[in-house]
């Protein structure tokens, strides 16, 4: 099988610019106010370049019910259900807990290799990052964070408030590497972009 290469600088790297991004602006205050989650969507976009070699090494993503996967000319895109969750407004920084989730496939003479990545618990901006369960293994920090290019925001429709978080960057680290190569034997590079997800959840 190929390996799968191309990758995008160290994460760490990226990781020690987020200390620019909005979110460092607003310090965890003690007692800072917390609210919970109602429904919302979760929005991924993969990054099209990874991608492209996991569909050449025959290792296509899939979407985990009732996860929906759509194609554009450019990009890959997943949409997971939110379906609770908390979130500090004063803090910035909050768990989205999504539906659903996304499985690797790869087809053999007559069998087929599964990687399922299900239970997502979408930490932002705290000290819990990204938990998913890879086959039923519950890892945390699964995926790497950068958050200097998102944007927070409250946003009201039709009575009710919501809070957005936009394009924040995950990328693959040891955890996720490992999983990947245990199931395939080949894996992208940590440090390589896994794509962007954007949060759209209402507050209770």
């Amino acid at each position: 099988m190929k390996p799968l290469r191309h990758g995008r600088p160290a994460a760490a790297t990226v990781l020690a610019l987020a200390a620019l991004c909005l979110f460092a602006f607003v310090p965890a205050a003690a007692g800072a106010t917390t609210r919970h989650l109602g429904t919302g969507t979760a929005t991924f976009s993969l990054d099209r370049a990874q991608t492209i070699l996991f569909f050449g090494a025959a290792i296509p993503p899939y979407p985990v019910s009732p996860a929906a996967m759509t194609f554009t000319t450019s990009a890959v895109k997943f949409t997971m259900p939110i379906s609770g969750g908390t979130w500090s407004p004063s803090a910035l920084q909050g768990t989205f807990l999504l539906k659903g989730g996304l499985a690797y496939v790869h087809p053999a003479a007559t069998t087929f290799t599964v990687l399922d990545l299900t239970g997502w618990r979408a930490g932002v901006n705290n000290n819990t990052g990204f938990s998913i369960a890879a086959n039923g293994h519950r890892s945390s920090r699964f995926f790497d964070e950068n958050l200097m290019g998102s944007i927070p925001s409250i946003v009201t429709s039709h009575g009710y408030k919501y809070v957005k978080i936009t394009d924040v960057l995950l990328f693959f680290n040891a955890t996720s590497t490992a999983a990947i190569n245990g199931a395939f034997g080949t894996t992208p590079p940590p440090g390589a972009t896994f794509g962007s997800v954007t949060f759209l959840a209402r507050l209770k």
